[in-house]
C-alpha cells in the first residue's frame, strides 16, 4: 500500500540537496554547467511529481539527477519514493546508501529508523506474499481435486449407461427371439401323422396279416372238433 505520510526529513533533504546544487564548489562541479543544469531540471520534475503522488514518476527523475549529479540527497528522495510505493526493500536499500554518505550526522538517528521501519515492513510484505502463494496453491490443488472427481463421476456415469444400453439390447434381442416362429427345413410342410399316407398304409398292412391268422388258424386242413367224444375200446 502507498503511504501518503511524508516524512519530516524530506523537506530539510530537499533543501540540502538544492543547497548542494547552488553552493557546491567547483571541485563538485566537474560533470560541467549542462549536466548540472539537467540535474536541477530533473530535481525539480521529481518534486513536482512527488507533491501529486506520481511517485513512479518522481523516482525516474530523482534518479536521472543522481546520475548527472551523484548527491546524497538524491538517495534520500529515492527511497521516499520507494517507501511510498509499497517497495520496502528498496527503500531500505537506499535509506542504507544515504547513511553511507550522509553529510549531516544529526539526521542518522531519524535514518535509521526509517531503516528498521522499512525492513519491518518488508518482512511483513514477504509473509503476506507467501501466504496469499500458499493460498493460491491450495486453491489449485482444491480446484485439481474437483476436477479428477467430475471427471472420475462422469466416466463412471457413462459406463452405467453403456451398461444399461447393453442390457436393453439383449433383453430386446430376447424378446424378439420368443415372437418369432421356430425356422422350417426346406419346403417341407409339417403335417398331423393321422394324414400322412404311410401311416394308414401300413394300418392296413397290419389288418390284413390279422385277419390272414385268423382264417388259417379256423379252416386249415388240420382243423379238429374242439370235443373228442368216447372211444369204444372193443374196435
Amino acid at each position: 500500500m502507498r503511504s501518503s505520510t511524508r516524512s519530516p526529513l524530506r523537506s530539510g533533504v530537499v533543501l540540502a540537496v538544492l543547497g548542494a546544487l547552488l553552493l557546491a564548489p567547483p571541485a563538485v562541479r566537474a560533470e560541467g554547467p549542462d549536466a548540472e543544469t539537467q540535474a536541477r531540471e530533473h530535481f525539480a520534475e521529481g518534486n513536482l511529481a512527488y507533491d501529486v503522488g506520481d511517485f513512479d514518476k518522481a523516482l525516474t527523475s530523482f534518479s536521472e539527477a543522481y546520475r548527472l549529479k551523484p548527491l546524497p540527497g538524491f538517495l534520500f528522495n529515492m527511497a521516499q519514493c520507494h517507501r511510498q510505493l509499497g517497495q520496502f526493500s528498496r527503500a531500505a536499500f537506499f535509506y542504507r546508501r544515504y547513511l553511507s554518505l550522509l553529510p549531516d550526522e544529526s539526521q542518522a538517528p531519524a535514518v535509521r529508523g526509517l531503516v528498521q521501519e522499512m525492513e519491518a515492513r518488508a518482512r511483513e510484505q514477504e509473509a503476506r506474499r507467501l501466504e496469499r502463494e500458499r493460498a493460491e496453491q491450495d486453491k489449485q490443488v482444491q480446484r485439481a481435486r474437483a476436477e479428477a472427481a467430475k471427471a472420475e463421476a462422469e466416466a463412471a456415469a457413462r459406463r452405467r449407461a453403456e451398461l444399461e444400453a447393453e442390457q436393453r439390447a439383449m433383453e430386446a434381442r430376447a424378446a424378439r427371439a420368443l415372437t418369432q416362429p421356430a425356422p422350417q427345413q426346406g419346403n417341407t410342410v409339417s403335417r398331423p401323422w393321422t394324414r400322412k399316407w404311410w401311416v394308414w398304409a401300413g394300418m392296413g398292412a397290419a389288418a390284413a396279416l390279422v385277419t390272414t391268422g385268423v382264417i388259417m388258424a379256423t379252416s386249415g386242413p388240420d382243423a379238429r372238433p374242439t370235443s373228442l367224444g368216447n372211444v369204444s375200446p372193443l374196435r
